[in-house]
């Protein structure tokens, strides 16, 4: 299980972005050595004189493997998105990639993501790339 909260960083701060983050997310192991994640986020925002609110719920399968010593997890997960400025689940997004230890503090995340956004017309369809560090302490 893991449960964190995140305040906005200095810059997002002095451009009077008000705004909070939590999220919870339970692993549970299923088949295999497969990994079930379910992470449930709430975005609370109060900037511009304006309270909004956006709820995500991601849902993920991983497995490790072992290629000698080194243990990479490639993972693929869904992402559906409700932003109470539309009123409606207005963004959904599939994702595959892999985490790639780097030792025990650090990990890459390498995905592709597949976006379908819904809240202006014309419909929004983004293809991207992404890379994450994870760093534990």
């Amino acid at each position: 299980m893991e449960v964190w909260i995140r305040l906005p960083h200095a810059s997002a701060i002095l451009s009077y972005t008000q705004a909070l983050i939590v999220a919870a997310t339970p692993r549970l192991p299923v088949v295999r050595g497969i990994l079930l994640s379910d992470r449930n986020r709430m975005d609370l925002d109060w900037s511009q004189n304006q309270f909004t609110w956006r709820y995500r719920n991601r849902m993920s399968l991983e497995r490790r493997f072992a290629v000698r010593s080194y243990n990479p997890g490639p993972y693929v997960s869904a992402e559906v998105f409700y932003e109470s400025q539309y009123g409606k689940w207005n963004t959904t997004a599939l994702y595959a990639g892999c985490l790639l230890p780097h030792s025990k503090y650090f990990q890459l995340d390498r995905y592709y993501e597949h976006q379908n956004i819904t809240s202006k017309k014309p419909n929004q369809q983004l293809n991207q790339f992404g890379l994450i560090l994870n760093m534990y302490f």
